[in-house]
């Protein structure tokens, strides 16, 4: 379940990241920021490293005051967005890294830290929304998290809409091949009947464009919104 899109990394982008690393439930992750309330980021299958997920991370927590953290569940083993054959490679990366695997070190993840803060939300990106939807459907974990945002989710399935039980934002592309049109109804069916999730198009962009943006001047206004929305859901319920 997986396009080009996946594995494309848009324009790219030169920043001097204002956080650290730590090792936190086992796996190094990436921290800034501070506060009482904190943002955990489960990202796109360029992993914590990539500077386009810590820029968001140092945005998050400068914005919303609280403390972001970015768990690497690939064990220092992302794709890597300098390499030219990124389609080719992602079958073969995806069998060491399933989705799976991430939600497990997700759930120790969120267990190890929720004493630490007065509210724990999370958002995924891409392959991360798999991590996130996980954290709201389970029976047990889900109470540890206050709300969730993902962004052009990959690997979901209908199923679990009906299980999601925390508030949740959908940042959705306008195209987008793997949060098909059919997918998003369902979800979209079930979470605005039931008034848990809220959903925004954001148009002209496709899969991947909140933290993988080209340089056309309506995918940046696009992802810029994007980003402001997210920064407001996460104000809203800390």
């Amino acid at each position: 379940m997986s396009s080009p899109c996946c594995v494309d990394p848009g324009a790219k982008q030169i920043y001097q990241a204002q956080g650290y690393e730590k090792e936190i439930a086992g796996v190094n992750s990436y921290v800034t920021g501070e506060g009482k309330s904190a943002i955990i980021i489960f990202t796109d299958v360029f992993g914590n490293s990539f500077i386009n997920v810590r820029k968001l991370a140092d945005t998050f927590a400068q914005s919303c005051q609280v403390t972001v953290l970015i768990p690497d569940y690939f064990n220092q083993d992302p794709m890597s967005p300098d390499d030219p054959n990124l389609w080719d490679l992602l079958p073969n990366w995806l069998k060491k890294h399933p989705p799976t695997y991430a939600c497990s070190i997700g759930e120790k993840f969120i267990s190890t830290i929720k004493s630490n803060y007065q509210s724990i939300q999370v958002i995924g990106f891409c392959y991360g929304a798999k991590v996130v939807i996980d954290l709201i459907t389970h029976n047990e974990l889900s109470s540890l998290v206050k709300a969730a945002i993902v962004a052009h989710p990959s690997f979901l399935v209908k199923e679990e809409a009906t299980q999601i039980k925390r508030p949740i934002l959908f940042l959705c592309a306008e195209n987008d091949s793997l949060f098909t049109s059919d997918l998003r109804q369902e979800f979209e069916k079930e979470l605005k009947s039931n008034g848990l999730g809220t959903f925004i198009e954001y148009p002209g962009t496709v899969h991947g464009f909140v933290v993988r943006p080209d340089n056309t001047e309506q995918v940046i206004q696009e992802k810029d919104k994007a980003v402001h929305d997210a920064i407001e859901f996460f104000k809203k319920n800390i």
